[in-house]
């Protein structure tokens, strides 16, 4: 699953109509949460914000009806596994947020390192440590302000973002897998094996080296 796929067509599932109700009811910020785990699998929340009108018109299309919007959401990632499905609102604050899991996640590259491709038109904002920040405008949804955060998992070692400003801008990473208590008793074992062998082999040649013991005199003839 690619990232810009995700983030592309998030939004079009969010509303009825794809473009045309995005253009119809726009969402004045979105912004959404990537938190990797080290088996690929992803979290992801996106919270949407609308201004007064906007807001009314799509609770009333699809915000007022979460079993619609899990199945629009569902129809459109077809291709793709979603699990733990979530849907809050604030009246007060004219918000929604969503949050879906997935085990599709980073791709893996030749070099055994993964990658998670950005849209072009998401920058950079900063980095630190294992969070990534990007911020943009999305052509998708009428320029509509959107930003994401990206956090890759606790084990990730050498990330960098790649190609940066292109229409091939990608956040690549390795994962530091240290190995595992079976391997270590494994080499252990053949160790305890190996050293075995040395001495039993050294045993069997001192004793093929060795002067056979004598054979004592029988005692004489009582008188």
């Amino acid at each position: 699953m690619k990232t810009r796929l995700f983030i592309l067509t998030i939004v079009l599932a969010l509303f009825p109509c794809g473009r045309i109700a995005v253009a119809q009811i726009p969402a004045k910020a979105v912004d959404s949460i990537q938190e990797i785990s080290p088996d690929g699998s992803v979290n992801l929340t996106f919270q949407l914000a609308f201004d007064a009108e906007p807001w009314g018109r799509w609770k009333t299309q699809v915000g007022d009806d979460p079993a619609r919007l899990r199945g629009m959401m569902k129809h459109q990632f077809a291709a793709y596994v979603i699990d733990d499905f979530k849907f809050e609102k604030d009246d007060l604050n004219r918000t929604a947020k969503i949050t879906i899991r997935s085990p599709a996640g980073p791709e893996l590259r030749k070099d055994q390192r993964l990658e998670i491709p950005v849209d072009q038109w998401c920058r950079m904002i900063n980095h630190t440590g294992r969070e990534w920040f990007f911020s943009g405008n999305n052509p998708a949804a009428g320029d509509q302000q959107t930003s994401l955060k990206v956090v890759l998992p606790a084990n990730t070692i050498e990330a960098s973002l790649v190609n940066a400003g292109t229409p091939n801008q990608t956040l690549v990473y390795a994962l530091s897998v240290p190995a595992g208590k079976s391997r270590v008793l494994v080499w252990i074992g053949a160790v305890i094996l190996l050293l075995g062998a040395v001495l039993l082999v050294a045993g069997m040649r001192s004793k093929e080296g060795a002067a056979p013991a004598a054979i004592p005199a029988p005692p004489p003839p009582a008188a």
